[in-house]
């Protein structure tokens, strides 16, 4: 009688050790910090001689194939300071242009990529 007492509390001993560990790696688990999946792209328009370019369209390319193809994703107006702001894109490399009329009244394409990083902000100036 002696001896199986001792073996139930050794197993119930064993339960609880396991069951608290159980636990306590759930709340391990639970308590790690995520990375946003995201980032955001932040476009500077500018005109040959750095002057904001206001009002004018961003056309923003998931790929190199749209951006070839005129398969745009998104576009989006310069603010007053010349800027656009695409934001919740996934990682990767992004193409965009922007046209705008230089002083002689010709019609200018500008145009260039960059990298979006999951949980930052890449700031890119675009000019010809």
């Amino acid at each position: 009688m002696k001896y199986s007492l001792h073996i139930n509390i050794t197993i119930m001993k064993k339960v609880l050790f396991y069951t608290l560990l159980f636990f306590a790696l759930i709340n391990i688990a639970g308590c790690q910090k995520s990375i946003d999946p995201t980032g955001d792209l932040v476009i500077n328009a500018r005109d040959g001689v750095g002057t904001s370019l206001i009002g004018k369209t961003v056309y923003l390319y998931d790929n190199q194939y749209d951006y070839d193809n005129y398969l745009y994703s998104d576009t989006q107006v310069t603010d007053n300071s010349g800027q656009v702001r695409f934001e919740f894109l996934p990682a990767g490399v992004y193409y965009f242009e922007c046209d705008f009329e230089n002083t002689y009244g010709e019609t200018v394409t500008i145009s260039g990529s960059g990298d979006v990083f999951e949980g930052n902000e890449t700031t890119v100036t675009l000019m010809p």
